[in-house]
């Protein structure tokens, strides 16, 4: 027998679980349950999680597959009972159908619903045994709790292991869905898999957690958006009209006798092809007042919206731009028109960052979005969508030179108020007088 047959045969016998047809020797195989491991030492903020191999891969697998089957336990030795006894209760706990549906053939997500459960599970079973004995050390891995635990414990600690993975596990997906959009292509799910710990941090997130809540049920194919389109000879043929361009002629008017030919020409009646080009789209610019007046549910609510925008920049190719101010104007989020996964992250952790605070400046806001454009920090022909309350003066000339300058148009949503001066120089002005999804929908369809 070669030495690489040798150490491969070594390796499959030393690593051994409890479920059937797992090659737990697979590169593949380990290398996932290696990932486990790793969320489970960031998630536990321990360098020893307590997890042997074979444990986080049972765990993983059991998320993964959609129809994991456990070996009979006579055939096991006994230093896997204990293993076999947890993915048994996992089996047949109460929230095991409800996180499976999120988390079958989908790696990331049985990634996360694993390593989350291994380490509630590990908290729950120390807070079961209380460190039970004088003199006797904390276990080191889940491994020695077979000991100390009885089924019953076992069982409640499960499920509420498992009832903790299941909020984190639907708060990641919803976020996930934000994040990608419904466009193919928008975001590498391979990148993904590295970046599960900031996933499961903003998925517990309580100001993440409130957004989420609003933008339940929150469709981005829902939103009836019709497409921009502007008269071009060199269009689209979407039917007929009169008129006296030769380049949209057609051809049938040609048989005309010429009298008739040029009698209409002279007119201006010629039967002609009407054609339209799609019009191109600029970027999306969202200025959030922050101000003490907006804080608790308003802003809530105007970051969800922020939210909103961002999903419909995603289907429809847009750079995305995120401003928060008050008195003054914050730092400026990016997003591509092809987001990078880092970017969408840094999106949602600023938005769940920010609170409401300090005074109103709009005025220097909408500057600020104007020299972003006129510098060239953003592509030209932007919509600058401002959601703020409305309480402040406005320098209306100042204002409406710079936009016009900047050839951008200033779309106002007016949270439960009213500001004059902005809604003359609005190019849309919508006011919002109940904090719903209905009306969040209304905005972000105009």
């Amino acid at each position: 027998m070669s030495t690489g047959s040798r150490r491969r045969l070594i390796l499959r016998e030393s690593l051994k679980g409890v479920l059937r047809r797992i090659n737990y020797a697979d590169p593949l195989v380990r290398y996932r349950g290696s990932k486990v491991i790793r969320l489970a030492r960031i998630l536990g903020d321990t360098e020893e999680p307590g997890l042997s191999l074979p444990m986080a891969i049972d765990i993983f697998y059991t998320f993964y597959l959609p129809a994991p089957v456990l070996e009979e336990r006579y055939n096991l030795p006994r230093s896997l009972w204990f293993q076999h006894r947890i993915i048994d209760t996992l089996l047949s706990g109460s929230f095991i159908h409800d996180i499976r549906s999120k988390t079958v053939v989908d790696g990331l997500m049985s990634s996360i619903a694993a390593g989350v459960f291994l380490t509630e599970l590990r908290s729950e079973l120390e807070k079961k045994i209380q460190y039970r004995g004088e003199g006797r050390s904390r276990p080191r891995s889940l491994e020695e709790y077979r000991e100390e635990v009885t089924e019953e414990e076992l069982r409640k600690s499960v499920e509420k292991a498992m009832a903790n993975t299941m909020r984190d596990v639907e708060n990641a997906k919803k976020i996930r869905s934000i994040i990608e959009g419904d466009q193919p292509g928008n975001v590498s799910m391979l990148a993904y898999e590295e970046y599960a710990p900031e996933l499961i941090k903003l998925a517990r997130n309580t100001e993440v957690v409130k957004i989420l809540e609003i933008l339940a049920g929150f469709k981005p194919w829902s939103v009836n958006i019709p497409e921009r389109r502007r008269r071009s000879k060199h269009g689209e043929i979407t039917g007929y009209e009169l008129g006296k361009e030769i380049e949209r002629i057609v051809p049938s008017v040609l048989a005309m006798p010429d009298e008739v030919f040029y009698l209409k020409l002279l007119e201006g009646r010629l039967l002609l092809y009407q054609k339209l080009l799609s019009q191109g789209k600029g970027p999306l610019y969202v200025l959030i007042d922050k101000s003490g007046s907006m804080d608790g549910t308003k802003i809530i609510w105007a970051k969800a919206v922020a939210l909103s925008l961002y999903m419909r920049s995603l289907r429809e190719h847009r750079e995305f731009y995120l401003r928060f101010f008050d008195s003054a104007p914050y730092p400026m989020a990016k997003i591509d028109k092809r987001p990078k996964v880092k970017q969408a992250l840094k999106l949602m952790e600023y938005i769940a960052r920010i609170k409401g605070s300090g005074g109103t400046d709009i005025s220097k806001a909408i500057l600020s979005a104007c020299n972003d454009i006129r510098t060239g920090s953003v592509r030209e022909t932007s919509d600058i969508v401002l959601i703020t309350d409305g309480v402040d003066r406005i320098a209306e000339q100042v204002v409406s030179y710079n936009l016009k300058k900047s050839n951008a148009r200033l779309i106002t949503v007016m949270i439960m108020g009213d500001n004059k001066s902005l809604r003359r120089i609005s190019t849309k002005y919508l006011t919002v007088k109940r904090l719903s999804r209905e009306d969040m929908l209304k905005v972000v369809e105009a």
